[in-house]
């Protein structure tokens, strides 16, 4: 099967910028982690002699060292080397859906039309890292492509009611009906009933630095410590369960530093925070630990995908429901910390909404 991937490439340097590679971002790597060149060298595929050769041409280039060698206490990385791989992890983080929905849609245009091409669904959702996994799994082992954009919660449900999408990925706050949650949305109602399926449940919470003085437990001590915030984009099912439990706590959102500054994605907001750019977040756990990052739980939420209900016999859609309901599914949230697949699969038919009354019923 065809496929295209998307490379950032790095370009250092002044008049005449040189790529800086991955092998250096490798070797900078190891040197982080093992404190010592020679394995960082081994661990790059390199000798010892060419990572030294490279670290000096660098820093030659540059005009600061990226890592320095100190006679009996190995070798570590100065304070420009760990800010450069703060940096890319923050950057690929950043930009890794956008690039991986362009390569999506290259792939797309590049693939000829073919009878037995695997099939495609087109699902907006809110970022979750399951559901990537979910994505991947589909692809290579069960002939289903999926066509993913990542958009906020509220913009995934209005694109499935405007039929920009086959389905929606959406999570909603703790014990919040799915009648309100929808009615929140669609004020005005909604004309067609839709399926929704149960995913998982995952916990979201305040993510912070190691050993981060002073500490940071709850929203309110993020006011009250004049700590520096790094918030999701409004429209986003995140944002909102932010915004609620403000508002529970009696923290006005001018309070807290940093409130303005968004970022599209729970991984976007821990590199920043891995970063330095901000001292706390609001995130998913597994992207905490992804970062080496402090997570102190505040909600528990529950993620949806949801269909029209008109579509849910299609043959791409039961594809996607059995796997919903496998040991496939549960195997790729038992691997991601703060995930609780039990009830994946299940699914109720909620609407049509009409304004001022409300029709659900489960099967």
């Amino acid at each position: 099967m065809l496929r295209v991937e998307l490379e950032l490439t790095w370009r250092v340097g002044g008049r005449e910028p040189a790529s800086f590679d991955g092998p250096l971002f490798a070797l900078l790597e190891g040197i982080e982690a093992s404190g010592s060149l020679r394995i960082a060298a081994g661990r790059a595929g390199m000798s010892y002699r060419h990572a030294w050769g490279l670290l000096t041409v660098w820093s030659v280039r540059i005009g600061r060292p990226l890592a320095a060698l100190e006679r009996g206490r190995g070798t570590h990385l100065t304070a420009l080397g760990t800010d450069l791989l703060a940096s890319r992890a923050e950057i690929e983080a950043r930009l890794g859906p956008e690039m991986a929905r362009a390569a999506a849609e290259v792939t797309a245009r590049l693939a000829k039309p073919d009878v037995h091409a695997a099939r495609r669904l087109n699902v907006h959702a809110s970022h979750d890292l399951a559901l990537l996994k979910v994505r991947e799994r589909l692809a290579e082992f069960h002939g289903l492509e999926v066509d993913l954009q990542v958009q906020g919660s509220h913009d995934c449900l209005e694109s499935l009611a405007r039929r920009r999408c086959d389905l929606a990925g959406f999570h909603t706050p703790p014990d919040e009906p799915l009648d309100s949650v929808l009615r929140a949305i669609f004020p005005r109602g909604l004309l067609e009933p839709l399926r929704i399926y149960r995913l998982f449940d995952r916990e979201q919470g305040l993510i912070t630095r190691p050993n981060l003085t002073p500490s940071i437990r709850t929203l309110a001590d993020v006011a009250t410590s004049g700590a520096r915030f790094i918030n999701r984009q409004r429209g986003s099912g995140t944002r909102s369960l932010i915004d609620r439990l403000l508002r529970q706590a009696g923290v006005r959102a001018a309070d807290i530093c940093g409130y303005q500054d968004e970022e599209f994605t729970h991984l976007a907001v821990a590199a920043t925070v891995a970063g330095g750019g901000a001292d706390a977040g609001f995130a998913i756990r597994a992207a905490a630990e992804q970062f080496g990052l402090d997570f102190t739980p505040l909600a528990t939420e529950a993620y949806f995908l949801a269909c029209r209900e008109a579509r849910v016999r299609e043959e791409e859609v039961q594809r996607l429901v059995s796997f919903l309901g496998g040991a496939e599914l549960q195997a790729i949230c038992a691997a991601l910390p703060g995930y609780d697949a039990r009830g994946a699969g299940e699914s109720q038919r909620v609407g049509p909404l009409r304004a001022g009354r409300a029709r659900r019923s489960g099967r």
